[in-house]
């Protein structure tokens, strides 16, 4: 699988102290999206249980309740986060799940989106409602500049959260808000959801 980053302690992509995956390679073209440097499907491939592996001893001295993804767009690389999710369970099985993505609910049901591995439609379906059943959130929806968003965790107000167990209920979901956080090694990482649009 092709990963961009990863943040080991966000409080702005979901409820509780979580992990973040950003996944490398979206193919939508949302106008001014905000990680333009997520698109290129480049970059070395890394196992999911690798990526997990490296979440999960980046995360031992402070526990996280669970693990969203991101990016690029995961959906693309769906049969990697299907196995993504697998490997996270095997070695927490408390932990939650959320997803960021631009396809709707509809495409995803209908199996109408591109996925890098090249499933039939019928195997995209079958990828979908996988990680669907694993899933505790979902934000879906394209981003759109135009549409300023005020609800928890969309970053324009065509999208929805969707709850997709009983772990959460909305009050959960804490007012959009933005996190800077600086690592040891000078990274700056600038996260989270402005309410008036792209910050940059």
């Amino acid at each position: 699988m092709l990963i961009h980053a990863t943040m080991t302690a966000s409080r702005a992509n979901g409820p509780g102290l979580r992990a973040v995956v950003w996944f490398q390679g979206c193919s939508l073209q949302c106008p001014n999206c905000f990680n333009p440097a997520t698109h290129p499907f480049e970059g070395r491939h890394i196992a999911p249980s690798e990526v997990a592996q490296t979440v999960f001893q980046a995360t031992a001295t402070e526990p996280i309740e669970g693990v969203t993804f991101s990016g690029g767009e995961p959906m693309q690389q769906a049969a990697d986060l299907v196995e993504l999710i697998e490997a996270f369970r095997k070695r927490d099985r408390r932990l939650s799940f959320g997803l960021f993505t631009g396809y709707t609910e509809r495409e995803l049901g209908a199996g109408r989106y591109f996925c890098v591995s090249r499933e039939t439609g019928e195997q995209r379906r079958d990828l979908w409602y996988r990680i669907r059943d694993r899933l505790d959130f979902a934000v879906m929806g394209r981003y759109n500049q135009d549409r300023p968003a005020s609800a928890p965790l969309c970053s324009s107000g065509n999208q929805r959260l969707r709850l997709f167990s009983g772990r959460y209920k909305m009050r959960d979901f804490a007012p959009l808000q933005m996190e800077i956080t600086i690592v040891d090694s000078g990274l700056v990482q600038l996260t989270g959801f402005p309410t008036l649009g792209n910050p940059l």
